[in-house]
């Protein structure tokens, strides 16, 4: 499978897209993180993340020997020709690996890129966030949202079994922080994102979703029925059908919600955010 590249304003937002371009579940996934974004004054953010993926291999061969082969099989080569070749011909094998420079090409001889290549990229520069120290300060910057919006809310934070968080904000009158379609929350999630990697300085940071109103959770079931409405209507129509879905995360959910129950037809995203789509097709 071929890596698939994007950038975002955050690492979590650029793995979400390309799951949603890829239409697969995390666990089926890998990540390369080649570039993050820069801490910068007052929360915000320089730069953005690159990254890009891939649908995790069956059987992947390890890295040693990924490393090993191509030195191998170069060593292999070249001990061949110095007990076949003449003085000559071996001494044209000895200024070979400084033909690549020569020529202007700006590569390197393949034993000496082999290793760069295999190297991962560093994910972080330093320790990942407590999940506590996450919490208390997700939990102040919302609060403080909540203030600056005149608005009253119960703030309730829960952390899983992998140390990310979920937040959730019940209250009256919150649908100013809704939005149309769920984008506010969006938004106001991101924020608390970026503060979470101002306070890690640039460590990693816990997953965090939010939730408001329980939006967001009743809005799963309406779209797997949504969905399930428009797997009919493509199978008696036999014609593509866009899904006027413009989260990544709700993208995602129509790709497994075909996935799962309408193998006989597939599904890709088009466009580009904050107006991409899902366009469900005959397979």
């Amino acid at each position: 499978m071929e890596w698939v590249e994007t950038t975002a304003r955050t690492i979590e937002e650029a793995k979400d897209l390309l799951l949603d371009q890829l239409g697969v579940d995390e666990p089926e996934t890998e990540f390369e993180i080649l570039e993050e974004p820069k801490p910068g004054l007052f929360g915000r953010t320089k730069g953005q993340a690159r990254v890009r993926a891939r649908v995790r291999p069956k059987t992947p061969p390890s890295r040693d020997d990924r490393r090993r082969r191509p030195a191998k099989g170069k060593d292999k080569a070249e001990s061949t020709n110095d007990a076949a070749a003449p003085a000559e011909k071996k001494a044209q094998a000895e200024k070979a690996p400084r033909e690549p420079k020569a020529s202007g090409n700006g590569r390197a001889p393949r034993e000496e890129r082999a290793p760069r290549e295999e190297r991962p990229p560093r994910e972080e520069t330093g320790p990942r966030l407590a999940s506590d120290v996450a919490a208390t300060e997700s939990e102040a910057f919302l609060q403080g949202l909540l203030d600056s919006f005149g608005a009253t809310a119960t703030i309730t934070i829960t952390v899983d079994e992998e140390g990310d968080l979920s937040a959730e904000l019940v209250g009256d009158g919150l649908g100013r922080l809704i939005g149309p379609r769920g984008g506010i929350i969006s938004a106001i999630e991101e924020l608390t994102r970026t503060r979470l990697q101002h306070v890690a300085s640039g460590g990693s940071t816990p997953r965090f979703r939010l939730d408001i109103g329980g939006y967001r959770a009743s809005r799963r079931p309406n779209l797997e029925v949504l969905v399930d409405e428009v797997i009919e209507k493509v199978r008696t129509s036999g014609q593509p059908h866009v899904l006027d879905v413009v989260l990544a995360g709700e993208r995602k959910l129509v790709h497994d919600r075909v996935a799962e129950t309408a193998t006989d037809l597939r599904t890709h995203s088009e466009g580009e955010d904050p107006v991409r789509r899902v366009v469900l097709s005959p397979a």
